[in-house]
């Protein structure tokens, strides 16, 4: 008995010994595998793609080693032992997982090179070359959906029972993977949609809406001008350019306008072009943009695109200055202050500012899709205007907008998931002018739980600046500050703000100076709402504070969409960055319970 008990003590020996050693050998495998990731994503950045390819299959020989390591029938067996059990499966899943993502996720997506690469597509006699994209298509599919199994798997890991270091790395690896997840989906997403966007299967016609954030509407700005761009087969060309105000208004909406998007914005979202995007509901707004537009000249809209001077700033940076035939030469640097400040100074006809607007338009677009303009600093532009929410997408093909929906490309109402709740900030001139170009705006927002039940309570904070020169209502033209026609006096700035609290949530308290506020109260698809008008002479500066109450369990993170908008000081924002969103430290001792 005891030679029998002593052979089972030195097989269990043996089999730990075993286990441990493939353990280690494991460990160094994926620790090795760490620097050919960064090479990975360095050769990426730069563009070298056979550099990539080299440092992905060292990466994929890394995670290979750990993975077989760690899944053989020993292994595996100590599986089913108590308390090492669960971390030995842990450690199997996360290589197995690693070794996915390298070799059917991020291998594929190297070899497809030019396909998933936008910087690298070439505009020739005008046509962007296609094929590379469209071959690329099943091959990121597939990776979109072994990178999807490989992150619920690890994912489902229990860490409960996991001794420290298999449980750190197993967090490491999920913070791996879900910062990697943005990328994943926007690669499959555009090698998804842009072939079809730009005419592989036939003619797509959109409508190009220039928004003008100087007389801000909730999406960015009034729509000053259209155009209509026609795609086809890779081909981008401009079939037609109007002033926005050539279309309508019509006497009655000419889309059926949900009774909340009325209540809080009046019947002119469906009736003038120019008050279509006071919701800042961007898909219905485009929606209604696109039937204004057939209404007037026919034909279809495949889509509507809203870009604003500051795209058309960093644009620039990809085309180099570009002349005008007004004999001004457009630049990053002058674009923004050219087309929102100067020519209102310069001309005082509306007729002859518009010719200006849509002169530069041409020109920017011309180069651009004559293929004179840097790709890679091109694309960068314009993923960086999308991400600030200064491009605005919107396909009237429902299955191209079911994947636009889930980007920052939609402009959708704030929706609230399980790891955040979504608030937002919308901004709608009531001046009836263009003094929105000095206008500051800043928001900061928190939350809290400051009831027995655990419902929490949010917090937005946002205050406006009037930063328009004291001699403002002389020193400016009566175009740029209304010169009273709609009751507010020449120089001040009047703003409707719209602040959206969590979904399924209550509207607490607006105050401002420790006052209740007067608002419009109102609910938009589930959301709160606190509509409150401030009026500013310049110098003034004045925060209103809005206080929601939330439904169920606190979220670990607060996001905070809001319209984008200019400085206020005549400086061009930067292309890319959201508008900053401070944190609040909320007291409870001042929460409307």
């Amino acid at each position: 008995m005891l030679i029998g008990a002593l052979v089972v003590l030195g097989v269990l020996v043996l089999l730990i010994a075993w286990i441990g050693v493939r353990g280690v050998l494991a460990q160094r495998a994926l620790s090795a595998a760490i620097p050919a990731a960064g090479q990975v994503k360095a050769a990426l950045g730069s563009g070298d793609l056979a550099a990539a390819e080299r440092a992905a299959e060292t990466l994929s020989a890394h995670t290979h080693e750990a993975a077989a390591l760690t899944s053989d029938p020993v292994w595996l067996a100590g599986e089913a032992v108590p308390w090492i059990g669960p971390n030995l499966t842990a450690v199997r899943t996360a290589a197995a997982a690693s070794d996915t993502v390298a070799s059917r996720v991020v291998r594929p997506l190297v070899a497809a090179g030019r396909g998933v690469d936008l910087r690298t597509l070439a505009v020739t006699d005008g046509r962007i070359d296609l094929a590379p994209v469209v071959a690329a298509q099943p091959a990121v599919a597939k990776a979109r959906t072994a990178f999807t199994s490989a992150r619920t798997s690890v994912a489902a890991i229990r860490t409960g029972a996991l001794v420290a270091p298999v449980a750190s790395g197993v967090a490491q690896l999920r913070e791996v993977l879900d910062g990697a997840a943005p990328q994943v989906d926007a690669i499959g997403d555009t090698v998804r949609l842009l072939p079809a966007m730009l005419g592989v299967d036939g003619p797509r016609d959109y409508v190009l809406a220039a928004q003008n954030p100087a007389e801000l509407r909730a999406t960015g700005g009034l729509i000053g001008a259209v155009a209509l761009v026609r795609a086809d087969r890779g081909a981008i060309t401009l079939v037609r350019q109007e002033a926005g105000t050539s279309i309508g208004p019509w006497t009655e909406s000419v889309v059926p306008v949900p009774s909340a998007t009325q209540g809080l914005y009046g019947p002119l979202v469906g009736r003038f072009l120019q008050d279509a995007n006071l919701t800042p509901d961007f898909p219905q707004a485009a929606a209604t943009a696109a039937t204004m537009w057939t209404t007037t000249y026919g034909g279809r809209v495949d889509g509507v695109v809203a870009i604003d001077p500051v795209t058309l700033s960093a644009l620039l940076t990809a085309t180099g200055p570009v002349p005008l035939p007004t004999g001004d030469v457009l630049t990053s640097s002058n674009a923004v202050k050219l087309l929102l400040s100067d020519v209102y100074q310069r001309y005082s006809r509306p007729a002859d500012q518009d010719a200006f607007f849509a002169a530069a338009a041409s020109a920017v677009f011309e180069r651009v899709a004559s293929g004179q303009a840097d790709a890679r600093k091109l694309v960068a532009a314009l993923a960086a205007a999308g991400q600030s929410r200064r491009v605005l997408f919107w396909s009237a093909h429902p299955d191209d907008q079911s994947v636009l929906a889930r980007t920052s490309l939609a402009g959708a109402l704030p929706s609230t998931g399980a790891a955040a709740a979504q608030l937002g900030v919308y901004f709608n001139d009531a001046t009836g002018a263009k003094m929105d170009y000095y206008l500051g705006t800043s928001v900061a927002a928190g939350t809290a739980v400051c009831r027995a039940d655990g419902r929490p309570s949010a917090v937005v904070r946002v205050t406006l600046t009037n930063r328009a020169p004291a001699d403002a209502a002389t020193a400016l033209p009566g175009y740029v500050t209304g010169g009273g026609a709609f009751g507010v006096a020449p120089g001040s700035i009047r703003t409707r703000v719209a602040v959206y609290g969590p979904a399924g949530g209550l509207l607490a308290a607006t105050q401002s100076d420790g006052a209740d506020l007067a608002t419009v109260s109102g609910v938009d698809r589930e959301r709160p709402v606190s509509l409150f008008t401030v009026e500013l002479a310049p110098g003034q500066s004045r925060t209103v504070t809005v206080q929601f109450l939330g439904r169920g369990a606190a979220h670990e993170k607060l996001q905070v969409a809001t319209t984008p908008t200019l400085p206020g000081d005549g400086s061009t924002p930067d292309v890319g960055s959201t508008t900053a969103v401070d944190p609040i430290v909320v007291d409870c001792a001042s929460i409307v319970k």
